[in-house]
């Protein structure tokens, strides 16, 4: 027989929720079949995770490990720091370091694997600029579960449309949501993460959701970072010697509403149609209703992201209201979610402010408003599912 250890990135696995189901393993060239048992749970979420399996032979074990570790992991463990794979762990025993996928960590890269290792002036800013934040794992585990328990499919049968900044440092989510949601997504978003896409970009993505029977998650925001130091409008990007603007755009914006901020007000503004450059006149003109708002407030880079989400709401409710009906398929629920991107340093995971959280019909119209839900910091359910009322099946070669 043989145990598994879990590793990061070469092999995908997608676990779903079914009596049986068969994971196949690569290691080497050569490939190995395992059938694995758990029966359904109607409390269990689907979840779709990332997960690299190495096949080791169970040598120098006392006893033989009765569950594989990713289906069944104990309800108090919040992180789980992995092993590399090297050869000083090919003979130990699963007990013996317990890896284990857990909450937060389902779409999770090197860089999230929890808060236990962050920087705790990164989380004390967090915190302290943007309560309700979540830690990106967390945001999409209990989206998920969420969106399950209203009859909402997620997987393979729901497509994602996402809105976010062009930034490097915003791919982590689009790839943990695309996990969750079917495994690709629409992108609507430019500069700032605005819905540059428009209408014809949401008419496009309508007819690509899969029917009959699938489902379509909107998410959209702007982002924000924190460094280091704690400094709130910078994050420190891979490679570079010091941190820099983050949202580069946004920070340009608001110079942008600066200036017009202290000419006269006689002299009109004209807007900018250079298209060399349209999508940052765009995001400047887009701010220039809030300018004052932010420039006064206490802290103006914690505030800006604000700012620009009300202005990203309004753009995504009229293209929504506009595109949806007639576009998105009968019976199909449309989700709408938007919120606030916190990038902060590596070794400390990305954070999500939910701010928008919406049922919405094929028409577009508001049924079921979840966000209280979804930020309910009571709700511990997501933590530690129900695990299968059997647990002593073996895994075997």
């Amino acid at each position: 027989y043989f145990v598994l250890e879990t590793h990061r990135s070469q092999v995908a696995s997608h676990y779903h929720r079914a009596s049986w189901r068969h994971l196949y393993l690569l290691p080497s060239s050569k490939a190995r079949r395992l059938r694995v048992r758990d029966r359904p749970c109607p409390q269990r979420p689907r979840l779709r995770t990332l997960l690299t399996l190495q096949v080791v032979t169970a040598r120098q074990q006392e006893h033989r490990p009765t569950f594989p570790p990713f289906l069944s992991r104990p309800s108090s463990t919040r992180t789980s720091h992995l092993p590399e794979p090297n050869t000083a762990h090919s003979d130990r025993s699963l007990h013996d370091h317990h890896a284990t996928a857990v909450p937060g960590e389902g779409w999770s890269n090197d860089k999230t694997r929890g808060r236990e290792s962050a920087n705790p002036t990164v989380v004390a800013m967090v915190e302290q600029q943007f309560p309700g934040a979540l830690a990106e794992g967390e945001f999409i585990d209990k989206l998920v579960i969420l969106l399950e328990q209203n009859n909402v499919v997620v997987g393979d049968n729901s497509l994602l449309a996402t809105s976010f900044c062009c930034d490097e440092v915003n791919r982590s989510l689009d790839s943990k949501l695309c996990e969750a949601f079917g495994g690709q997504n629409f992108s609507m978003g430019g500069l700032a993460g605005f819905p540059f896409g428009g209408v014809t970009s949401f008419g496009a993505f309508s007819h690509h959701i899969p029917k009959p029977g699938g489902s379509a998650v909107v998410v959209y925001a702007p982002h924000v970072g924190v460094d280091s130091t704690g400094v709130v409008g910078k994050v420190d990007r891979r490679g570079m010697p010091a941190s820099g603007a983050c949202c580069g755009s946004a920070c340009a914006a608001l110079n942008f509403c600066k200036e017009q901020l202290e000419k006269d007000q006689a002299e009109q503004f004209t807007p900018q149609v250079d298209f060399l450059d349209a999508q940052q006149a765009w995001v400047g003109q887009a701010l220039l209703p809030h300018g004052k708002e932010v420039v006064d407030a206490s802290n103006p880079m914690a505030q800006l992201p604000r700012a620009l989400y009300t202005a990203q709401k309004e753009a995504m409710h009229k293209i929504i209201t506009a595109a949806a009906p007639g576009n998105v398929p009968e019976n199909t629920p449309l989700v709408l979610v938007g919120g606030i991107q916190i990038n902060t340093p590596t070794g400390t995971p990305d954070f999500f402010l939910p701010l928008q959280c919406e049922l919405r019909s094929p028409a577009g119209e508001v049924q079921a408003d979840l966000l209280a839900e979804l930020t309910d910091p009571n709700d511990t359910k997501w933590m530690s599912p129900e695990r299968p009322n059997d647990t002593s099946e073996t895994i075997s070669g």
